[in-house]
């Protein structure tokens, strides 16, 4: 049997993706989940992961998208608004590094000083595996000794003390017959369960694989702020599809999330 850990990122951005969440883990094959702590629905994320203890949460740590936690000036613009992924590369070098560890850290201790037990930690458009982040993951994982999303080599780029070997991290839901919306899943069934099928094929056997997904509902927020919007009601219906149990189960899949899943030991023999 493979484990597998299905994660929704994007928690606490808006109340619309917070229910599609919600709803893709109560009635459906979704495990796990990252939360934004410096997004408008951050609050209302944390009493729905609260509701919902079988969900494991982590932390989506920000650095492109909605606005500081700190007052740091080198990291976001006059109002306090981070820049667009774009405008971080442009700015990236200008930027003070111990800026953006106390930013990330703030980001961290607010979600712990609520109460959430953090699964594991990963960041919004895969910032903590960037070549010039790389130290700054380092010292968040030595700080608060928690697993990092195991993304684009990151493992094989520096060494981390907690992570949880799971080796496999795929995208289950951008190929074209899914993102597809001039039909339905339910009209297009057969060529999105092609391309599940196409992904779930690369898990390796006796290992840990983790699979990224956006289920979201829209509203405004979302819809205003993030090109990446009407797509997310799709990964909805397609997690909450009455096939997707069986078809994880036919593919010999244990979904599980982070928090199952104990830290690597490593054994120094004298």
């Amino acid at each position: 049997m493979r484990k597998v850990i299905i994660n929704a990122d994007d928690f606490g951005y808006s109340t619309a993706v917070n229910l599609g969440i919600i709803k893709s883990h109560n009635d459906g094959v979704l495990t796990s989940t990252t939360l934004m702590a410096n997004m408008p629905g951050r609050d209302e994320a944390i009493e729905l992961a609260k509701e919902n203890p079988s969900l494991g949460v982590g932390g989506h740590l920000v650095l492109t998208c909605g606005s500081q936690i700190t007052k740091a000036t080198s990291i976001a613009n006059e109002k306090g608004e981070f820049y667009s992924l774009d405008g971080y590369k442009k700015q990236r070098s200008f930027m003070n590094e111990e800026d953006i560890f106390q930013e990330w850290s703030a980001q961290i201790d607010y979600l712990l000083e609520h109460e959430l037990k953090l699964t594991h930690l990963d960041s919004h458009h895969h910032l903590h595996t960037f070549p010039e982040n790389l130290e700054i993951t380092k010292r968040i994982a030595e700080k608060y000794q928690l697993c990092f999303r195991n993304a684009y080599d990151l493992e094989k780029n520096i060494d981390l003390p907690s992570q949880k070997n799971i080796t496999g991290f795929f995208d289950l839901m951008n190929y074209s017959a899914i993102r597809d919306l001039t039909k339905s899943f339910a009209e297009n069934r057969e060529a999105c369960f092609v391309e599940i099928q196409a992904v779930l094929n690369q898990a390796t056997d006796h290992e840990i694989t983790e699979l990224m997904v956006h289920p979201a509902f829209v509203d405004e927020a979302l819809y205003f702020h993030s090109s990446f919007n009407i797509q997310r009601t799709k990964e909805v219906t397609i997690l909450c599809d009455s096939e997707m149990k069986n078809f994880l189960s036919e593919n010999q899949m244990e979904p599980v999330h982070f928090g199952n899943i104990p830290n690597v030991v490593t054994t120094i023999i004298s």
